[in-house]
């Protein structure tokens, strides 16, 4: 039996063909898929022979480095002998000389005890003559000096009597200041005060019947305890919305009194009372 190609042409037998071949056949090679196929392995190689030339010149980089700091660190360590300072004794110290006080000129005095009669006496020294006095000065002992015009003076015989002075005291100022360097102040702050009022204040009938609203102005005194004195009506809306203002801020717990000067001070203060209808 004869093989089933004998006869057949040279031409006609089956070239060696690849598996980019087979897959890229009736496709446009021109493609860029194409060429990094059929270039794969050579790229593959190249990569790695580059990869290798950098690490081996990274470790030989490495090595030359370390060389260089060895060198380095021998020459840092060569021990350098310094020369020995002799010992040098420091001079003496010099002690500063002392200075001699002033010398004061001493004045002869001359001895002159007033005369005491007694019983009797062991040994008398009479009082000195005015010649021996001349040019001396009085004293209890007798000291050899240079001579001196001066000449002792008496002590007073009487003492004069001290006068009382009395310092009277300025009067406590009850003036009510308005304007003062610490303003009194409800217990709490103002939003404490006008919830005591807004839960002490009684809408007056007569006020809700004629459909009156609109504020009351009241001022008053903060006195120095602050208590709440004089309350006044500056401005009302009638219908006895003023009177139940004045009886609620009577009702109010005392303030935190003014000051001036670092002192407690009467201040008059105003506040506003609000009278508003439900709607």
């Amino acid at each position: 039996m004869k093989p089933h190609t004998q006869g057949l042409p040279a031409t006609a037998l089956p070239t060696p063909t690849t598996l980019d071949e087979i897959i890229f056949e009736h496709r446009n090679k021109a493609y860029g898929a194409y060429e990094l196929r059929t270039h794969y392995t050579t790229n593959i190689n190249r990569a790695l022979f580059i990869g290798i030339a950098c690490f081996g010149l990274m470790l030989l980089t490495n090595f030359l480095f370390a060389r260089q700091k060895e060198q380095n660190s021998e020459l840092i360590g060569q021990v350098i002998t310094l020369s020995e300072i002799p010992d040098e004794t420091p001079p003496p110290i010099e002690k500063p000389k002392e200075v001699e006080p002033p010398k004061v000129e001493q004045k002869s005095t001359i001895a002159f005890v007033e005369p005491v009669v007694v019983e009797e006496t062991t040994h008398e020294s009479p009082p000195p003559s005015p010649d021996e006095m001349e040019g001396k000065i009085i004293s209890n002992e007798t000291i050899k000096g240079t001579d001196s015009d001066e000449i002792a003076a008496a002590p007073p015989t009487e003492v004069k009597s001290v006068e009382k002075i009395i310092v009277e005291l300025p009067e406590e100022d009850n003036t009510a200041f308005i304007s003062v360097e610490v303003q009194p102040s409800f217990m709490g702050g103002n939003s404490e005060m006008y919830k005591f009022l807004g839960k002490n204040l009684k809408y007056p009938s007569a006020a809700q019947r004629a459909n009156i609203q609109g504020k009351v102005f009241l001022s008053f005194i903060v006195e120095k305890d602050g208590s709440i004195t004089d309350i006044e009506t500056i401005k009302g809306i009638g219908f006895g919305c003023d009177e139940e203002a004045m009886r609620v801020v009577k009702l109010m717990p005392k303030w935190i009194a003014g000051k001036q000067n670092g002192r407690n001070v009467r201040v008059k203060f105003t506040i506003p009372v609000f009278f508003k209808l439900d709607d």
